[in-house]
């Protein structure tokens, strides 16, 4: 049985701001995944084991053999041509009962597609093959296929006699919640850059993945149930912690990390979340995230701070800190920032994360400034939403996937808040669009969860999908 069917969601329609207030200090989290262990995940069992106890790329298969044989041809003046599919599926599976889409690219491809079992070379399903048009928004001639009148579940490749066939997919009743399952066993499987680019991938990464489990915590108890006891250290909480142990070994003597502003803020800011949510339930864990946000922002405060880039960041880390300990000094600097701003409070990470840290306070915000802010980040969704409602073929509204993932993190936000079925079908797009229905034929994210290497777009990912379960489980009551 699904296991969303066992969660209940409770939204209560309040305030935005008062919403946001309640659900960011809930601490009622799931746990979640380790895949690959950095050096500081050493010595902190003792630790993890009573709060995890507290809190209840590409797909890549053969490429790496493709490449080396075209390097070898390449060292001898030979050169491959460049193949890309000419039918787009999502990979990561379709559901039973739901949409179902196939893409043709150019004018060539008949007018009939078959869907084939894999299991046996049967065709069960015959569609038609519109005439084609030219994508506005990525200049191909696309022609979009429908087989939602397939249910039945197994593994299946489009088929046409003249183009070829598909990657394969599945089709199931339980897609989002096996890809869900996928995504949390590794969340872990990333490439920790050892660099400031990489400081701030985990550090919002971490924030993105909290906030997840502030929303959707008993969506995530619910999925824990599926994991078996081998994969009990492959829960959020206990990778957080280790992520918290990585970030903390990359700080200097000096407060910073690598002498970067833009690094040494991002990990800043994360201390103070990390401080906030964790602190209460270890007391040494929480002193350490202190005295590690401490010495960031003191090496902050000693650096000249000009750049529009600067003073994002340091807005960012002290709305988190101002969040954390309701200090006065923070909560100046993050007012001002937001008073300067006037408007566009999302296009920048540092600025939307900082926002969110900001507006989710208990207490001493200025109400009237959250709600001028919500409303400017409510105009930015329903804008995603016009340009959604020009795109007819793939029905995102962008064709990038780095702009996707944006979109989709601020839908999620919004969608939290005032749950809409035009927001939901907006994210299930955006999902389908990263398992491989897009204009390049490329899945972002696969059965095993482990295409995507950013910290920040896993995070991102498991945000929408347990905001996509929940409200497609409820929308459809």
């Amino acid at each position: 049985m699904k296991f969303w069917n066992q969660y209940k969601n409770s939204y209560k329609y309040m305030l935005c701001c008062i919403i946001l207030a309640v659900m960011m200090t809930a601490s009622s989290c799931g746990d979640q995944g380790k895949a690959q262990k950095p050096d500081a995940q050493q010595g902190s069992g003792a630790e993890t084991t009573d709060m995890v106890q507290q809190f209840g790329t590409v797909q890549q298969s053969g490429t790496a053999q493709m490449e080396s044989y075209g390097a070898a041809l390449a060292s001898n003046g030979v050169t491959l041509p460049v193949s890309r599919p000419s039918i787009y599926v999502d990979v990561a599976g379709y559901v039973t009962g739901r949409e179902k889409k196939v893409i043709f690219a150019g004018e060539r491809h008949g007018q009939t597609f078959d869907v084939v079992r894999s299991q046996d070379g049967e065709v069960v399903y015959t569609g038609m093959i519109p005439h084609g048009e030219v994508d506005q928004l990525g200049g191909q001639m696309l022609s979009v296929g429908d087989f939602t009148g397939l249910d039945e579940p197994g593994t299946y490749y489009i088929h046409t006699d003249i183009v070829g066939q598909s990657y394969p997919f599945v089709i199931a009743e339980d897609t989002y919640e096996n890809l869900f399952l996928s995504m949390l066993r590794n969340i872990s499987n990333v490439d920790l850059q050892e660099s400031p680019e990489g400081v701030c991938d985990v550090s919002f990464g971490m924030h993105v993945i909290m906030y997840a489990l502030q929303c959707n915590g008993s969506l995530f108890e619910a999925a824990y149930q599926h994991l078996d006891q081998s994969e009990q250290d492959q829960q959020l909480v206990t990778q957080l912690l280790y992520m918290g142990k990585w970030l903390s070994s990359r700080q200097g003597s000096d407060g910073s990390l690598y002498g970067n502003y833009e690094a040494t803020a991002a990990f800043c800011g994360i201390m103070a979340m990390s401080r906030d949510m964790f602190g209460r339930y270890e007391a040494s864990v929480g002193r350490e995230y202190q005295n590690a946000a401490n010495a960031a922002w003191e090496w902050l405060e000693r650096q000249p701070c000009e750049t529009d880039c600067e003073k994002s960041a340091r807005f960012y880390a002290a709305a988190q800190l101002f969040h954390a300990d309701r200090g006065e000094k923070y909560k100046n600097i993050a007012e001002e920032f937001l008073r300067a701003k006037e408007a566009d409070y999302s296009s920048e990470r540092f600025v939307f994360f900082g926002v969110l840290a900001y507006i989710s306070a208990e207490e001493g915000t200025d109400r009237d400034l959250g709600t001028y802010i919500m409303r400017d980040m409510v105009d930015r969704v329903e804008a995603i939403c016009e340009e959604v409602k020009q795109d007819s073929v793939l029905g995102t509204g962008t064709r990038t996937a780095e702009e996707n993932m944006s979109n989709m993190l601020h839908l999620s936000f919004v969608n939290y808040l005032t749950p809409s079925k035009e927001y939901t079908v907006i994210i299930e797009n955006t999902i389908q669009y990263m398992g491989g229905l897009n204009e390049d034929g490329i899945c972002y994210m696969g059965a095993d969860g482990a295409q995507v290497q950013s910290l920040e777009w896993k995070g991102i990912l498991l945000l929408s999908m347990s905001d996509m379960i929940s409200n497609i489980n409820e929308l459809e009551k």
